[in-house]
């Protein structure tokens, strides 16, 4: 009991849970970042702290939980933004996490919120715009009625296509010539099982009458309206004429099998199952030896059989190249199946399918120098010069707002002496002043130093905004501008991609570390 006791004791005490923030000091109304990451077993149950649990924080937004597999252990990720709208001193309180139901607490972290001096001579005020009144939203209410309507067409056409098959299955069976179709009823005869004496009366009905329906149809003989005492003079004047040369223990075997079926039949006699075997073999003997016994076909008759030969030709290589597709198929679901496992689902998916920021991540990037006043940068493919409304300003651009990523830039020449300045309030009122203009909705911004790998030092504007096109559900796209004042001019990239898209990350951190304006250098 005490092993047992200490067993998950040690599992817990492998398992690491740590907290971070991006800042311990904010100014009211500005958003944070809380990370935080599990490391334990790759087996374990891992369950994040839900719902408002950081007060006196609010939370704003909450990232999906991201799982990185490691060699024996598993890496969880969450990232929860806060925001506050007090100043003071502030603690973000411990947080439960529940790993393999046991809980293990984070530390608290303290933060600074300080207010922001507003000076009411200096900010631009607007009055309170009133409030508008819109329609309601009536778009998409057709997408359930098109899936039950879908599900409803799929359902009748899989019943349709499953009756046309079985009448096809059936009609190719009836057209099998007689001989081959009675050798084949036969052969399935044998698989009956006989215990009682209604099962014997149905196996040797069956019997006789596909020994008679072949007697008719390939012999011409009138055989179902028959007796068997009728049917084996008939089959006797026929051997005796020549026009049907059967040997005589042909039709004394046929005769021993309908003498029984007459007396299972209308005696319920019941013969026995090697008996009942037997007289299937014998009945299977007199099919071949009365195909043996008939006559040479005619020429005509002979090009009616070849015709049935292409047919079943035909019908051989239609199965032959249904199994080699079924296999075909059947290994890309197994290559599937072992790649999801191996890579997940998602990766899979991304490169069977195709992606554009993956495409644009593993494509031949190119590194260029662009502007007046230049900057180098690396970027997936040659940014398009576009024209600038602004003297002494180029543009330049990759992709739209409406794409997975896309990426903007501006290099503007100024002319005079001095150092250049950047004015932060006037960059960033026009980036929201441009968003709002295209359609975007529920604009994030903040605002942060930078310095770039080269060195250079300048500022970001970030955040975050709803974006729609043609009554589309809307997406949350980020969107990240680096400004920088050098070469005697201000170059501004603007980086925008959607949020939940996995590759953007890793396309901004290259551009980003790419950045240079010591352009000399090759």
């Amino acid at each position: 009991m005490f092993l047992l006791i200490l067993i998950p004791a040690f599992a817990l005490a492998q398992t690491r849970v740590a907290a971070t923030i991006d800042t311990i000091a904010m100014t009211i109304g500005e958003d944070i970042k809380y990370n935080i990451e599990v490391k334990a077993n790759s087996t374990a149950q891992v369950i994040f702290p839900q719902g408002q649990t950081f007060l006196p924080f609010e939370i704003i937004d909450t990232t999906a939980v991201d799982v990185q597999k490691l060699t024996d252990e598993a890496l969880w990720k969450r990232s929860y933004t806060l925001i506050q709208f007090d100043s003071g001193s502030y603690h973000v309180p411990r947080q439960k996490v529940m790993v393999n139901g046991s809980p293990i607490f984070t530390d608290s972290l303290k933060i600074e919120v300080f207010s922001v001096e507003v000076d009411t001579l200096k900010q631009p005020l607007h009055p309170i715009k009133p409030i508008i009144a819109i329609d309601k939203n009536t778009s998409g209410w057709w997408r359930p009625y098109l899936l039950i309507i879908a599900l409803v067409a799929l359902c009748i056409s899989l019943y349709i296509v499953y009756g046309r098959a079985k009448k096809r299955i059936e009609e190719w069976r009836k057209k099998l010539p007689p001989f081959d179709r009675a050798i084949q009823e036969l052969q399935a005869l044998e698989a009956s099982q006989l215990n009682n004496q209604e099962e014997y009366k149905e196996y040797y009905s069956s019997l006789t009458g596909i020994v008679r329906n072949y007697l008719e149809e390939e012999a011409n003989v009138n055989a179902l309206e028959s007796t068997t005492t009728q049917l084996i003079q008939k089959l006797e004047l026929l051997r005796t004429s020549g026009s049907l040369d059967l040997h005589p223990e042909t039709i004394t075997n046929l005769k021993k099998v309908l003498e029984t079926a007459d007396l299972v039949k209308f005696a319920k006699a019941a013969p026995g199952v090697d008996l009942a075997s037997s007289d299937r073999s014998a009945i299977e003997s007199v099919v071949v030896q009365t195909k043996e016994a008939i006559p040479e076909p005619t020429d005509e008759e002979r090009l009616q059989s070849e015709e049935y030969r292409q047919k079943l030709r035909k019908e051989q290589r239609r199965k032959q190249f249904k199994t080699a597709a079924f296999s075909v198929l059947g290994v890309l679901v197994l290559v599937f199946g072992i790649a999801t496992y191996l890579y997940g689902f998602t990766q899979v998916k991304d490169r069977l399918f195709g992606n554009p920021t993956l495409q644009l991540l593993e494509s031949d990037w190119v590194t260029s120098t662009y502007g007046a006043t230049p900057i180098r940068m690396t970027t997936p493919e040659v940014l398009i010069r576009i024209p600038s409304e602004k003297p002494n300003t180029q543009s330049f651009r990759l992709g739209e707002i409406d794409d997975a990523f896309s990426v903007a830039l501006q290099v503007e020449q100024i002319i005079g002496k001095g150092e250049v300045e950047i004015d932060l309030t006037e960059r960033s009122e026009g980036i929201i002043q441009d968003l709002e203009s295209r359609g975007a909705t529920n604009i994030f911004q903040k605002q942060d130093e930078y310095q770039s790998q080269s060195g250079a030092k300048g500022v970001t504007i970030s955040g975050s905004f709803d974006w729609s096109t043609d009554g589309e559900d809307s997406t949350r796209k980020e969107y990240t501008v680096y400004i920088f004042a050098e070469n005697k001019g201000l170059q501004q990239i603007k980086i925008i991609g959607n949020r939940e898209d996995r590759y953007t990350d890793s396309i901004v951190e290259r551009m980003v570390n790419s950045f240079t304006f010591n352009t000399d250098v090759q």
